[in-house]
């Protein structure tokens, strides 16, 4: 799916024609200036809106290494703006607003806050609300809850690429099984576990396409391996696998789909396209180089 971001920006000028270009040739975005502060409006493909900031962030480093993104801009409409944008009169947006008309849906949106005695919303969030009476523009703008882990986000990945590291998502395996609390169990482990020196740099040293780039899925051992491998964006070779084991213990294995550099297929372990995340850890664990094992990326081939 593509997301539309908006971001308040610095380190590039709309005085830089260069820059201008690159955005516009490049990204088929947009960078505007008002009253001192720069603006960037640029789309991205991802899975969610987060795995889509996440790429964004890694191209625009690679083609603007200059820029900063400092946070994304919410986009707020006022009741006249909503009117203008979707060609009605400020009483429908106000009878929407107050729930008189189109109550067979999901209610209006909450404000995002006031301006003055006025309130205003998130445009995404309006454009959301318009979309199930088929009346949106297509557009996918970030959640406020999106936007707000995407603002947290942003100075981490940034220093990460500044320190000539990948910038990590992570993506759970599966969702919606009743396993989600143990999948976020192992995000907080690993989140802890890469911040330890070292780490990082050791299991993202494999070979990949984008090197600045890093997807890691949380599993539970009950996961299949395909599901995990679903994970892998189009634009990847290789994911980091993060399970517990049955002590509990974090693990961490390169995982990736065929053809990838350097991999060893599930096959060779004796494991077809259905086998779980326990059973490649029962076969590492028993196999006869076990202590090394979890250090070799599998392919599933």
């Amino acid at each position: 799916m593509e997301y539309e971001f908006h971001f308040v920006v610095d380190g590039i000028s709309v005085t830089d024609d260069e820059a201008v270009g690159i955005v516009h040739e490049t990204f088929d975005g947009l960078l505007t200036c008002h009253r001192g502060r720069h603006f960037l409006d640029v789309s991205e493909n991802g899975a969610d809106a987060i795995d889509a900031a996440h790429r964004i962030v890694v191209r625009l480093r690679k083609a603007l290494p200059a820029l900063r993104l400092l946070r994304t801009d919410p986009d707020l409409v006022g009741v006249t703006d909503i009117a203008e944008r979707v060609g009605r009169s400020r009483q429908n947006i106000q009878q929407w607003v107050n729930g008189e008309r189109r109550q067979d849906k999901r209610p209006f949106p909450d404000p995002e806050g006031m301006a003055g005695r006025s309130p205003v919303w998130r445009w995404g969030d309006v454009n959301a609300w318009l979309t199930q009476f088929g009346e949106g523009d297509d557009v996918h703008a970030p959640t406020r809850e999106e936007a707000l882990h995407i603002d947290f986000e942003l100075p981490k990945w940034q220093r990460s690429l500044d320190d000539g590291l990948p910038i990590v998502h992570f993506a759970p395996a599966v969702t919606g099984d009743g396993c989600d609390g143990d999948r976020e169990m192992v995000q907080r482990l690993l989140e802890g576990t890469l911040a330890l020196p070292g780490v990082l740099p050791r299991i993202s040293s494999f070979q990949r396409w984008e090197q600045q780039r890093l997807t890691v899925v949380c599993a539970v051992l009950t996961d299949r391996l395909d599901r995990v491998v679903a994970r892998i964006g189009h634009d990847e070779t290789w994911a980091v696998l993060a399970f517990q084991g049955a002590e509990s213990e974090l693990h961490l294995q390169p995982l990736g789909r065929g053809p990838a550099p350097g991999g060893v297929p599930v096959s060779t372990l004796g494991l077809g396209r259905d086998a779980t995340v326990g059973d490649l850890l029962l076969v590492q664990s028993h196999g006869p180089d076990a202590a090394e094992a979890s250090l070799k990326p599998v392919v599933l081939d």
